[in-house]
């Protein structure tokens, strides 16, 4: 049965997943644990996998799906930026459009997966559940007639109207961040030519490596995009050294290991020679998410701001 696009929100996007289609068949390997819990690989095509049903839209279809209006226009341009990592000639070119494209990309990459929306969605119940102070002043003042005296009583009655576009507005916000854009758009980008090693890149649902912080001094973020190629962006140009010190069947199984030990649903191949890699690392990372760093991290503040 054919799928619904409209319904069928991709978390690992077709352009990204085409480059690993092998040819005739325009097919690639998904690995995934099915519901006996035993991961089984398949040929597909990019468009059968990597998605859910409406996790971009509203539960309750009470705001504008964001599959149509931010997704897929998002998507649209990082394929034209990363069109230029396959671009001839040693030196990348990039419009400020483009490196503007790939860096919400990158961020899109850590925050668009079905387990970072559930989190978001509790995020946003905390978040209203335990209202600030500063969060009661607001309400206070926009109050007017008719409204409840109690901020709390106002969200008990609106929950559900505004629950879900409140989600929808944090995710776009987040991806759309202006500081974490612009420190990625000031890394050193550069491309690996890994083709030549003894295995093949993989990629998964998750397939952002990358340094805890972007402010550390060796901030890095690498990323496959293709079998053969790996998107590197340094802060500075004496990590990119240091990586580059690496044999190429180094990196690409550093990149691999990680790659693979993140997936939560998926994980993706050109072909079914690193099956038994693929079975054993699967999902086996315990390192968690940038949204559940940012659920923590706003629980601490609330927690804090209840001390004061």
């Amino acid at each position: 049965m054919a799928n619904n696009a409209s319904h069928d929100h991709h978390f690992t996007p077709v352009f990204y997943l085409k480059n690993w289609i092998v040819a005739p068949e325009q097919k690639l390997i998904e690995y995934r644990r099915r519901g006996d819990g035993i991961i089984r690989p398949r040929w597909t095509g990019p468009k059968g996998t990597g998605y859910d049903k409406d996790i971009y839209a509203a539960a309750d279809a009470s705001v504008a799906s964001l599959e149509e209006s931010f997704m897929a226009p998002a998507d649209t341009h990082a394929a034209a930026a990363m069109a230029v990592f396959f671009s001839p000639g040693k030196e990348l070119k990039w419009t400020r459009k483009e490196r503007s494209s790939w860096s919400r990309f990158i961020m899109s990459m850590l925050m668009r997966h079905p387990d970072d929306i559930a989190e978001l969605r509790k995020l946003v119940d905390d978040d209203w559940t335990n209202l600030t102070d500063e969060m009661r002043e607001q309400y206070h003042q926009r109050w007017q007639e008719g409204m409840p005296e109690k901020p709390e009583d106002w969200w008990e009655q609106n929950r559900e109207t505004y629950r879900e576009a409140a989600r929808l507005q944090w995710l776009q916000g987040m991806i759309d961040n202006e500081g974490i854009g612009s420190r990625l758009n000031a890394m050193s980008w550069n491309v690996a030519n890994v083709g030549k090693g003894k295995h093949k890149l993989l990629t998964s649902d998750r397939p952002i490596c990358m340094t805890k912080s972007l402010d550390e001094l060796d901030a890095f973020v690498m990323m496959p995009l293709s079998p053969s190629k790996v998107f590197i962006g340094v802060r500075r140009m004496e990590t990119l050294a240091k990586i580059q010190e690496l044999t190429t069947d180094e990196l690409v199984a550093e990149v691999n290991l990680e790659v693979v030990q993140n997936a939560r649903r998926f994980v993706f191949a050109a072909d079914t020679s690193q099956d038994r890699f693929v079975l054993n690392h699967f999902g086996r990372s315990n390192q968690p998410t940038w949204m559940m760093r940012l659920a923590e991290k706003r629980a601490r503040d609330r927690a804090r701001r209840s001390v004061a």
